[in-house]
């Protein structure tokens, strides 16, 4: 009888070549992920598309293409990158474990929605929700000339393991050690802020000529008259009216599980602080070797707006009121969060770039504020021509609904010179 022997080496390399195509056969396999569609009304003379299921096949690198099935010819994307979706420590937080959880926390809970063209004037989006982890959205539309028609909406569960497993790509950071502020929304109020791990300042002046709008008309651009019926707070009509204490507290319809507004739910705010700011700050600051600009409104009862972005310095100067979003500079609460809604070029050159750029609101203690709870969550910058012109700050209101306060000051240009210095 001949007994064969097989070497030590030879059985390690035949277990490697199992495991090997074994972690192939999985990232190749295709996550089938059943869809919760919405209920739309069909436009008329065109039936709705209906899908139940969205598949998703790795590509590797965080890239999968994207397919609703069922039906032949179905709305599909090649390799399209959903590390974007995925909350990601910008350079300005890294190092610092408060301003890492606040960044993080941040870009998780504020919706983050990527665009994707396809022929025939369509739009498949695909958003990571504000409200869940891992409940995200996709979402198809057509962009008709005069308007915007969504044909299919429909949510899905984004898998926890494929997740962290991008979270990991992402950060280069153990997934374990930040699951607990993704779970649920942990808040993010009630904890110093470590301003000087975020910048340095370098030169400041307090900016003239502060104005309030108290009487003017609220403005809207297309999202805020959009939503105008979400404002649920009668007679609001100029941005005083935001603050009288005999219409405290404003009220809107909450955005609820798992994406809807819900006037029976309502979200309740006090606005009343921001009537009193006290000044305005224009300020030359820096990180590392980078120096970009920011802005501090104060007000009366301790609060403290920070807004920072090394756009800033670089605005174009109009000589009328900005018409749409694409004529203002939006930044969301947090640090380098994504602005809600962009195209998927725009977004991977947005995270690529990785400018500095901030959102936050402070109290008297220079303690981090919840925004969610203040009634403030972004803010709309923009620049009126002139000598020296106007700087103009849109305080944008719980999910954009409204602009809630209008500022505007002189306009900076002996410290801006028109264009910021430096930059990551």
């Amino acid at each position: 009888m001949k007994i064969k022997i097989i070497s030590l080496a030879a059985v390690c390399a035949a277990a490697l070549t199992l495991a090997g195509d074994a972690a192939t056969a999985a990232e190749t396999a295709p996550l089938r992920l059943a869809l919760k569609a919405e209920k739309l009304t069909a436009p008329a003379g065109a039936p709705l598309p209906i899908f139940e299921t969205l598949e998703l096949l790795p590509r590797g690198e965080g890239r999968y293409d994207v397919r609703l099935i069922p039906g032949e010819g179905a709305p599909s994307l090649d390799k399209a990158d959903l590390r974007l979706l995925v909350p990601r420590v910008p350079r300005l937080a890294k190092g610092d474990a408060a301003l890492t959880r606040l960044a993080l926390i941040q870009r998780e809970f504020n919706r983050n929605e990527v665009h994707n063209d396809l022929p025939g004037n369509l739009d498949l989006s695909i958003a990571n929700n504000c409200l869940e982890q891992g409940l995200w959205e996709i979402k198809l539309a057509r962009n008709d000339p005069d308007k915007t028609v969504t044909l299919f909406h429909a949510w899905f569960t984004f898998p926890k393991a494929e997740y962290a497993r991008l979270f990991e790509d992402v950060n280069g950071l153990p997934y374990r050690d930040y699951e607990n502020l993704f779970a649920s929304y942990p808040g993010v109020g009630g904890f110093r802020l470590p301003l000087e791990a975020l910048r340095t300042a370098k030169v400041e002046r307090e900016l003239p000529r502060l104005d309030t709008h108290a009487g003017d008309p609220i403005q809207r651009l297309s999202e805020q008259q959009r939503k105008t019926k979400l404002l649920l707070t009668p007679d609001i009509a100029t941005y005083g009216d935001f603050t009288q204490p005999a219409k405290q507290p404003i009220t809107t319809a909450k955005f609820n599980v798992p994406g809807v507004y819900d006037d029976k739910d309502a979200m309740r705010f006090d606005l009343t602080w921001l009537s009193k700011p006290s000044r305005i700050v224009w300020r030359e600051v820096s990180h590392a070797q980078a120096a970009f600009p920011e802005i501090e409104a104060d007000f009366e009862n301790g609060y403290r707006i920070l807004i920072a972005d090394s756009r800033l310095s670089g605005l174009p100067a109009r000589t009328e009121a900005p018409r749409s979003e694409a004529d203002v500079l939006k930044l969301v609460c947090g640090i380098g969060t994504p602005i809600i809604h962009a195209p998927a070029a725009e977004r991977t050159a947005e995270v690529t770039e990785d400018r500095p750029r901030y959102l936050m609101l402070l109290d008297a203690k220079g303690n981090h504020v919840d925004n969610h709870l203040t009634g403030v969550d972004g803010v709309y910058v923009w620049r009126e021509a002139g000598n020296p012109g106007l700087l103009h700050v849109w305080l944008v209101g719980y999910e954009r609904i409204a602009f809630v306060a209008h500022l505007s000051v002189a306009w900076p240009e002996a410290l801006t010179g028109g264009a910021s210095r430096g930059g990551f």
